[in-house]
């Protein structure tokens, strides 16, 4: 078939929109950070140690180009990776440790009442009157802890494939226990309470912060089944951690 001018040049142009999208497309998926987790379209016990090594880089990755601007939350995020930050672990204990790569914050641009806080299992579901002004949700990557690695929705797909023991429909599949057996070596893994899904995080973790004007509130995880509220409470000026949780929860 024979073209004239104008036609080349529209399937030219059409050629070049294609390739501009598939472009874009695989360009937003590297730049989403994890492309290395294309190299695994199934985990398994042989690529195992180099999916660690590439999970490691790009935690590392994303570590260094973090940067948190609010120096209270920076302190909050420093204080619970102590705990993570000895060097050393002990012979039964994996190699690394996981915690999620973004953690939500609710900042409130007022003053709550600590006492109906406290009522409220550290802090109030529902605030009366507030404007829209006063309530932003927005994200922040914690500092990485030694030897750490940043969990993602993604990389807990992959790991939970491999694992076993999902939900599908009304039915839990079985659990591969030497997958598990492998995982352990390197990360903690826990079965979640309700079944069907796993933790690959290490304890505590912090799940979402309530930050107003007065208080902040840190809920964290404590274990696979247990959890905590932590209360940092301005004082003269100053936000000051209290030494016990305010509350705490069994699942």
């Amino acid at each position: 078939m024979k073209l004239n001018d104008k036609t080349g040049i529209q399937i030219s142009m059409n050629m070049r929109n294609r390739v501009l999208t598939i472009l874009f497309a695989m360009s937003a998926f590297v730049c989403s950070g994890q492309a290395f987790l294309a190299k695994y379209p199934k985990l398994t016990k042989k690529n195992l140690n180099e999916f660690f090594l590439d999970w490691k880089a790009y935690s590392d990755t994303i570590d260094s180009n973090n940067v948190i601007t609010d120096s209270v939350i920076a302190d909050i995020f420093m204080w619970n990776n102590i705990v993570f930050g000895l060097e050393g672990h002990p012979t039964n204990e994996p190699k690394y440790n996981v915690i999620p790569q973004t953690i939500e914050i609710e900042r409130y641009y007022l003053d709550v009442d600590t006492v109906i806080a406290k009522l409220c299992l550290g802090f109030p579901e529902f605030i009366e009157d507030l404007k829209d002004e006063q309530y932003v949700v927005d994200s922040v990557t914690p500092v990485l802890p030694w030897r750490g690695l940043y969990l993602t929705s993604d990389i807990n797909k992959k790991l939970s494939s491999f694992a076993g023991g999902l939900k599908n429909g009304d039915k839990i599949g079985k659990i591969h226990k030497k997958n598990i057996k492998a995982l352990k070596k390197y990360i903690p893994v826990d079965y979640g309470h309700w079944g069907g899904y796993w933790w690959f995080t290490s304890f505590p973790i912090i799940t979402n912060i309530r930050y107003a004007d007065n208080l902040i509130a840190v809920m964290r995880r404590t274990s696979w089944w247990t959890g905590d509220v932590i209360w940092y409470v301005k004082e003269n000026g100053k936000f000051i951690r209290r030494p016990e949780p305010i509350t705490t929860w069994v699942e």
